[in-house]
């Protein structure tokens, strides 16, 4: 603290400064500095009065001529008063020019004036250092500050952290302060600790703070290299314990994927396969990893690099294992396995659905039945379970044209992944061969053949990992009709939709070329396919734009394609072919951040709506994950001042992709939105909601979208329905104080209510098949258990957002789910049985949803009709009457007296057994806390926080330290024992019930005892 020279006047207790204050106009030098001293030791309690002559004080602290030590006293007791008036930003301004002494923290009474000073001091020093880096010019408040000051000041707190090794502390100021050079600093200080165990950690946070935290793009990846830099010297490093060098493989593996550099994770890949076979598992780990965070280009990268290693004879096996994993489509045979055996689909669901639409004649709503056949395809998706289709082919024939289309691309929704026999099972439905003998391609019909060719595009594109080869062989197939179809417009749709799904993120220029010829044919829908195709095919490669990630000797030619494009699009008259592009043009820059910031801002300015409406999805994609403030500011601003309905809904949606990883923060962002004038802006934002808080049963989430089932426009209530049945996924019974359950009971009587709109109703039936999608085991998820964000999920879920202008596009919500299933592996890729996860939780709380109970119907009984009393005396007289006309004499009858039978029926024992259980539920006993699951299993996202290894166990997995969460390698501890295993089978296309063919054998026949037989002619073989 400043410590003021001694003054020979006494000090007392001043109860007002005013004197002191008056004491500053005085021509005596002595005398002012004699008033401030005192000034400074009253300031803490008299400076609601000082703070009245701060002009003053301010004016000594700049008079040149004044003495300095006058100067640094009044700067001093003016820092105090703006202290206490709450502007840090003016405190420091005038504590820097009083000297370095201010900040001494030895002196208890001013600690939080010290620490307030200080927090001034980094803000703006980082708030100064970003201005810089962005380019920007500094304000002149900013230039008024001494910057060197405080650059010695932010030392001084860098060398405390080091001192009481806070690193954590200093790496946050560094990494906001965009300073290169003091992230590398803070590395070297933790690792001259000499602990290797809290520099792996350091690292995990310092990539774990870059990914997520930092906004700069350059500066990432410059950070992310450092880090890569100090994982690779700790690896090498013989001294340092082989379980933190493991950890640290998977981490430089991580980073060299966010630097998209492939060679060094195959050279990683490699190292472990070469090595021990716990090493082995780990290598294998890592490639089941790599395929689960959705790139498929990267992973084909890795892929080629690493068979150009493989040269080690004794290590093929492993090699071989690796490339199955990564390209050999395992990953999805796992998924597809599962999803098939483990399907819960309630088969009741579509029954209904498909009564209550035939009993309310909407089964002849060529758009709720197509809604329908969605809906079925969405609860199935990925179990190739086609059941109630084969059962209910009449009403699938309904289907005409387009809805055909639809219906038959359903089919690749429902065996997505199923690549091994894609072409049989859709074999009834494709096309002829083009190049075939008397081959014609005609401009009618071809609505079925188009579907199918889409189907075989969903089927090998809607699950990450699956076979490369297979890919590429039906990739070629659908090339072949795309060249020959251009006068069959659903023909040429599907077929260029399943070329860009089977040539995903490959940057082939031949395939580039082939679609942009097929937007030339200026053909509406077959146009707006091929833009969207070339944006599949060039997803996040950034072509156009000055930094892209083209392989450089095609970059030249696919940059030209871009510019013809962009060209065209304003050239053509049809919208559909200009809405194809731009969304192709948004794919094209997904993850691309700032380097797409040229191209999003020039489809921004455009006049076009069309063009501003892609800008959106541009921005929304090229920002996915990063919760950029920048972009959504950006997509803020459009939102409430577009001129254009379509362009604001597309930016409020945006945001849901942006925030996609601070889920909480969309709700409270578009929480007004909601409640705006526009319809289109409530629409978005109820899907905004949903699409980020999908599988969370966020009961906030809910009630935000409670209001908008009731809303006056009856497309926002679609918005609400498919928002809320997002949220609801993989909930069970219990979610919401189980309001769940209501909500199930309100899409269905939206369903059968004549009152309802077309809009509404879509929007129930397809929250049926959102609810409950892939047999109740699969989540709509934009990111991986590492923290990347899959490209898979993040297009197919904008593409699926598409079906409002389309609706085929409702098929790539097959590309936006994720199968959430675990599996212990050994290392021969079968599971053990035995191999169990505990659950700390109540088995309700993630159960699945209880079925529908189908309604019984009860035989009507025969009720014998009552005699009443008047009816029977009315008869006695009638009878009397008749008898004494013909003569006879009969006895007076006495009245008979009707009485109510009651049979004494013994009861049914059943009903006894029943009266029984239900005495005994009512004593159940209390669920039980915590319960273990089976190899394999379904284990959602949020159960994972709830779940643990038991390492007591036989199998135990080879990485501990994460969540038990899809694939996991597990290790045998009792090698020699006998095993009980399972081997991953994908389903096949023949009936499971079906007994197995007869072993060969041979069969002689008896010998003949008849002549005539014997002397009988054999039948000629003609």
């Amino acid at each position: 603290m400043f410590a003021p020279a001694p003054i020979s006047i006494a000090p007392s207790n001043v109860s007002s400064a005013t004197g002191l204050l008056s004491m500053l106009t005085e021509s005596s030098p002595s005398l002012r500095k004699a008033a401030l001293v005192r000034l400074f030791n009253v300031v803490d309690t008299q400076w609601h009065e000082v703070a009245q002559s701060l002009p003053d004080l301010e004016a000594l602290a700049e008079d040149v001529e004044e003495d300095i030590e006058v100067r640094q006293l009044a700067a001093t007791v003016a820092s105090r008063v703006f202290f206490y008036l709450e502007e840090p930003e003016q405190a420091l301004r005038l504590a820097l020019e009083s000297g370095e002494g201010v900040f001494d923290e030895s002196n208890k009474k001013s600690k939080a004036y010290v620490e307030c000073l200080v927090g001034a001091a980094v803000d703006t020093y980082i708030a100064i250092k970003q201005k810089s880096n962005d380019g920007d010019e500094k304000s002149e408040d900013d230039a008024a500050l001494p910057i060197d000051k405080l650059q010695t000041i932010v030392q001084i707190m860098f060398d405390r952290c080091y001192s009481e090794q806070k690193f954590e502390h200093a790496l946050g100021i560094a990494l906001e302060a965009r300073e290169e050079a003091k992230v590398m600093e803070i590395f070297e200080k933790c690792g001259e600790q000499g602990d290797a165990s809290k520099l792996n950690s350091l690292l995990q946070y310092a990539f774990h703070a870059a990914t997520t935290l930092v906004a700069s793009k350059v500066f990432r990846f410059q950070v992310v290299q450092i880090i890569a830099q100090h994982l690779t010297q700790m690896m090498e490093d013989n001294n340092i314990p082989n379980a933190i060098q493991k950890s640290c493989a998977f981490s430089l593996a991580n980073a060299h994927q966010v630097l998209r550099t492939s060679k060094p994770v195959a050279n990683i890949i490699s190292k472990l396969l070469n090595g021990t076979d716990d090493d082995a598992l780990l290598g294998l780990q890592l490639c089941f990893d790599l395929v689960e965070s959705g790139d498929q280009t990267f992973v084909n990268s890795v892929s080629s690099d690493l068979k150009s290693e493989t040269d080690s004879e004794a290590s093929s096996d492993n090699f071989e294992k690796a490339l199955k994993v990564l390209v050999g489509g395992f990953s999805s045979e796992l998924a597809i396995a599962f999803l098939h055996k483990s399907s819960d689909s309630d088969p009741l669901i579509m029954e209904n659905l498909k009564s209550a639409l035939e009993q309310r004649g909407s089964g002849r709503n060529s758009v709720l039945h197509n809604c329908a056949v969605m809906a079925h395809s969405f609860l199935n998706a990925g179990t190739t379970n086609d059941a109630f289709l084969r059962d209910n082919l009449e009403w699938m024939k309904k289907a005409s044209n387009w809805a055909k289309f639809s219906a038959t691309g359903s089919l690749g929704v429902l065996h997505a992944g199923h690549i091994t026999e894609a072409m049989t099972l859709l074999e009834p439905y494709l096309p002829a061969d083009p190049e075939g003998e008397n081959a014609v391609v005609t401009s009618e019909g071809g609505y079925a053949e188009g579907g199918s060719l889409y189907a075989l595009g969903l089927i090998h594109g809607s699950h990450a990992g699956s076979s490369a080869e297979k890919r590429s062989e039906t990739n070629d197939f659908l090339m072949k009709h795309l060249r020959n179809s251009h006068a069959n417009e659903p023909i040429s749709h599907g077929a260029a939709l399943g070329v860009g799904l089977t040539a995903l993120g490959t940057n082939k220029l031949d395939v580039v070329n082939e679609l942009k010829d097929l937007i030339y044919t200026d053909s509406a829908v077959s146009g707006e396919a091929a833009g969207i195709a070339i944006g599949l095919v060039l997803v996040g490669s950034g072509a156009g734009n000055v930094r892209n990630n083209l392989d450089p000797n095609e970059a030249e030619e696919i940059n030209e394609v871009i510019s013809e494009l962009k060209t065209y699009a304003k050239e053509t008259q049809h919208e559909k072919i200009i809405r194809g592009i731009v969304m192709g043009m948004a794919l094209i820059n997904y993850g691309q951040e700032e380097n797409a910031d040229y191209a999003i801002d020039e489809m921004r300015g455009d006049r076009d709506p069309l063009m501003r409406y892609g800008a959106q999805y541009a921005l929304a994609l090229a920002y996915c994950g990063t919760g950029s403030n920048k972009a959504v500011r950006l997509l803020l601003h459009t939102a409430v001042s577009d001129v254009s309905d379509d362009v604001r809904m597309a930016a409020v949606i945006g945001l849901a992709f942006v925030l996609y990883k601070t889920p909480k923060r969309v709700p409270e962002l578009v929480k007004l939105l909601l409640e705006s004038f526009n319809p289109h802006v409530r629409y978005a934002s109820c899907m905004a909601v949903g699409i980020a808080m999908a599988g969370s049963g966020d009961a906030e989430s809910v009630a935000l979208l409670e209001p908008m089932l009731k809303d006056m426009t009856d497309f926002v209530r679609q918005g609400a329905l498919l928002g809320t049945s997002l949220i609801y996924m993989q909930q069970s019974d219990q979610c919401n104080d189980r309001k769940i359950k209501s909500f199930r009971e309100k899409i269905s009587s939206i369903v059968s209510d004549k009152h309802q709109t077309t809009l509404t109703k879509m929007g129930a039936i397809m929250a049926t098949g959102i609810l409950d999608a892939g047999g109740r085991n699969c989540s709509f998820d934009l990111g991986s258990k590492n923290g990347f964000t899959k490209m898979t999920s993040a297009v197919g879920a904008a593409l699926w957002l598409q079906h409002w202008y389309w609706f085929p596009m409702m098929h790539m919500f097959s590309l936006a789910i994720t199968p959430t299933f675990t599996i212990g592996l050994n290392k021969d890729f079968k599971y053990p049985k035995s191999f169990e996860i505990k659950c700390n939780s109540k088995p309700s709380l993630f159960a699945y949803p209880k079925r529908l109970e189908e309604k019984k119907e009860e035989k009507k009984k025969r009720v014998e009709t009552v005699t009443l009393s008047t009816t029977a005396k009315e008869k006695a007289r009638l009878a009397r009457k008749k008898a004494k006309e013909d003569g006879d004499e009969v006895m007076e009858e006495e009245t008979p007296e009707v009485k109510e039978e009651v049979k004494d029926e013994p009861m049914d024992e059943s009903k006894e057994e029943a009266t029984e259980e239900k005495k005994q539920k009512k004593k159940r006993e209390p669920e039980p806390l915590s319960y273990r699951l089976s190899n394999p299993c379904r284990i959602t996202k949020a159960q994972a926080e709830y779940c643990e290894f038991d390492l007591e166990q036989r199998y135990r997995p080879v990485r501990t330290e994460e969540k038990p969460y899809g694939v996991i390698l597990v290790t045998d501890s009792t090698p020699g024992e006998d095993e009980d295993l399972g081997v991953v089978k994908p389903p096949s296309i023949e009936s499971e019930d079906e007994a197995d063919p007869p072993e060969p054998f041979e069969w002689t026949p008896p010998e003949e005892t008849t002549t005539a037989k014997e002397e009988e002619p054999q039948a000629s073989a003609e």
